[in-house]
């Protein structure tokens, strides 16, 4: 685990976090109310990725609170709609091949979240929650 940055492991408890959030969303939209496995998911993923971006703002990537919170959260939006055009993607393919997908919808939530995970990670650590580019120089710049 030597490989694995403390950013890294705090993204994946948080990643794991947001997907109980998405799938008990998701479980109990599709199970107790009715609702289409498509437009429940994309309920469940918007407050799902809230909580993730709170919890990367003030524990995964605390460095990126320089930013306001509101251009962070912008940046975070743009980043992770990447992430979960994916996400959605592989969970609708996997609900439209039918069968056991599509009678256990939590389980293409966890198809989509393992393929969109890598490419959240990068994005989440080198653009949403990087350091504003002139905080980062003006550690190099020599004060004399």
């Amino acid at each position: 685990m030597a490989f694995l940055g403390k950013d890294t492991i705090r993204f994946a408890v948080v990643g794991s976090a947001a997907f109980l959030v998405d799938s008990a969303i998701l479980a109990l939209l599709v199970h107790a109310e009715g609702w289409n496995p498509f437009a429940a998911r994309l309920a469940s993923m918007s407050v799902a990725t809230l909580c993730a971006w709170c919890a990367h703002r003030y524990w995964t990537f605390p460095t990126g609170r320089i930013r306001s919170p509101l251009h962070q959260a912008f940046i975070y939006g743009i980043v992770q709609c990447i992430g979960l055009s994916i996400n959605y993607g592989v969970f609708s393919a996997l609900i439209f091949a039918g069968g056991f997908w599509r009678a256990y919808p939590v389980l293409a939530v966890a198809g989509g979240s393992l393929a969109a995970m890598a490419v959240s990670y990068v994005l989440s650590k080198t653009i949403a929650f990087a350091e504003p580019r002139e905080t980062a120089r003006s550690r190099f710049v020599d004060p004399s």
